[in-house]
C-alpha cells in the first residue's frame, strides 16, 4: 500500500468517517439511556432516527471540511496506513460500543 500521495480532503474525511463513526456509536447509546434525549430527537424532525441521521451527517461534513482546510488550509498530513488504521479501528470502536451496549442493556 502506498504510504504518499493522500489528499487533505481525503484525509480530513476519512478522519471525520472514523469520529462520525464513534459519535454514532455514542449517540445510540445516550438516546436508548435517555427518554428526554429520545423525545427531543423526536421532537425536532418527527422521527429520532431522521435526528440522528442528519446530526452525524452533518458532524461528518463539517468536520471533514474543517480538517481538510486545518493548518492554514494545508489539511492534515497522514500516510496511507495511518489512515486506514484510523478508519478501521473507528469503526471497530463504533461496533464494539454498540454491540456492549446492547449485550448489557438489553
Amino acid at each position: 500500500m502506498e504510504n504518499t500521495g493522500l489528499s487533505k480532503r481525503t484525509v480530513g474525511f476519512g478522519l471525520a468517517l472514523a469520529c462520525a463513526c464513534v459519535v454514532n456509536a455514542l449517540l445510540v447509546v445516550f438516546k436508548e439511556k435517555s427518554e428526554a434525549l429520545m423525545a427531543g430527537m423526536k421532537m425536532l424532525t418527527g422521527h429520532h432516527w431522521t435526528t440522528h441521521s442528519a446530526i452525524i451527517i452533518v458532524l461528518f461534513l463539517g468536520l471533514g471540511w474543517a480538517l481538510a482546510r486545518a493548518r492554514g488550509g494545508r489539511g492534515i498530513s497522514m500516510p496511507a496506513r495511518g489512515l486506514v488504521g484510523t478508519v478501521v479501528g473507528g469503526v471497530a470502536i463504533a461496533g464494539l460500543i454498540i454491540i456492549g451496549f446492547y449485550l448489557i442493556a438489553d
